[in-house]
């Protein structure tokens, strides 16, 4: 179902506690919401607000953030061997293809992780009951209109 959202004519007051007010507020900047307004329209329209915290994130962020380390090193070196090098050593060139066969692996390693470590089953059942509900709300909106 869409809705009109171009002529908000409708107000509703709601009268709330000091500290219903702090903790709607302090949601919806959790949730990074500027407007207080479309906030509480997407929580009890649309119910899309939603924080996922994943599981393991660290873990992932750490091994993403090793492998940029492993690219700065060899931009660092390509850096310095096109600048100064007018000859390039063997044991350049291995250390070079050393970092890169690294970051290869960190990459299969971080894509394992992510595979591993991630708990994507309940990111699709909680997707899989939004889309129902959502269905459920339109069919019960074509209802009341026929």
């Amino acid at each position: 179902m869409e809705f009109d959202t171009k002529t908000r004519d409708k107000r509703i007051m709601v009268w709330v506690s000091k500290e219903e007010k702090a903790l709607i507020d302090a949601k919806a900047e959790h949730y990074g919401y500027k407007q207080l307004a479309k906030y509480i329209r997407d929580a009890a329209i649309y119910e899309k607000v939603t924080k996922y915290d994943i599981k393991n994130k660290n873990e992932i962020l750490k091994a993403f953030s090793d492998n940029t380390k492993e690219l700065r090193k060899i931009a660092k070196e390509f850096r310095h061997i096109s600048k100064y090098a007018t000859l390039v050593s063997n044991e350049d060139l291995d250390n070079i293809t050393m970092m890169i066969v690294n970051v290869l692996k960190n990459q299969k390693s971080m894509l394992n992780l992510i595979n591993e470590k991630l708990d994507l089953e309940v990111w699709k059942e909680i997707e899989h009951l939004n889309f129902e509900k959502e269905k459920e709300r339109e069919e019960l909106c074509r209802l009341q209109k026929e």
